[in-house]
């Protein structure tokens, strides 16, 4: 674990020179915020979904898959009120957290997330969601320090818009997935599927070459093309390989 984190050091330099570098690219910017946002918290996925009216569309992200999504969703439709009054919603563990629906609680998933209301003069202009294979990821200073990148979130959100780009206007989650999917370029997908694919199956290398039907040095490989720290993760009872 100490060479991880040693190795992020760097990375994270080198990602907030990219947010000041990039800061012309509204949705790249978010981006690199959101894997900051991860690096800092040990994060297994993340997102910043914009404020569209009575909506909440993906705009960017890392590592997240329909679950994710549909998770946010629920919260925001049963917990409205409390996202726009600037109030964190943290599920400290998802399998004993009973604000959660049982299908929502028993969903393969993360088993701990927050979703970090982004405030712009006491309006809500976009969510930042982070999540984590290990319950309780987040202490409450952890929580506090998410809420400093509201700025870059909103300077991204609304550039963005305004430039006629606009955010995810789309009127069904499988649509705005299906957007998302169109505008993201074919390596940031290819970097994405290997994070979901090792966040699932716990980082086990061997395991994910099968799905990918590649060689172990291959998935070595490509954790380096794409700058990927390897995490040590605490395995879970054995399970199969998951898709």
């Amino acid at each position: 674990m100490e060479d991880v984190a040693l190795k992020r050091r760097p990375d994270l330099i080198d990602q907030f020179t990219e947010l000041v570098v990039g800061s012309d690219e509204p949705r790249r910017l978010a981006e690199r915020t959101v894997e900051v946002v991860m690096s800092l918290s040990n994060g297994r996925a993340g997102a910043v979904f914009a404020r569209e009216g009575d909506r909440v569309n993906l705009f960017a992200s890392r590592g997240i898959d329909q679950p994710v999504l549909d998770a946010v969703q629920d919260v925001w439709g049963r917990f409205r009120e409390t996202l726009e009054k600037g109030e964190t919603f943290y599920v400290p563990d998802r399998a004993t957290d009973r604000r959660l629906v049982k299908e929502e609680a028993e969903r393969m998933g993360p088993a701990s997330f927050a979703i970090v209301p982004i405030m712009e003069e006491q309006q809500l202009a976009a969510l930042l969601y982070v999540d984590s294979a290990e319950p309780h990821f987040c202490a409450a200073h952890d929580l506090e320090r998410l809420s400093k990148f509201s700025r870059i979130v909103v300077k991204a959100v609304r550039e963005e818009s305004g430039g006629g780009g606009g955010g995810m206007l789309s009127p069904s989650r499988k649509e705005a997935w299906e957007t998302y999917l169109e505008r993201t370029p074919v390596e940031d997908m290819e970097r994405e599927k290997l994070l979901l694919l090792l966040n699932r199956n716990e980082w086990n290398i061997a395991r994910v070459a099968r799905l990918m039907d590649v060689t172990r040095r291959t998935i070595y490989l490509r954790l380096q093309r794409y700058n990927i720290p390897r995490e040590r993760v605490r395995k879970t009872r054995p399970r199969p390989a998951t898709t």
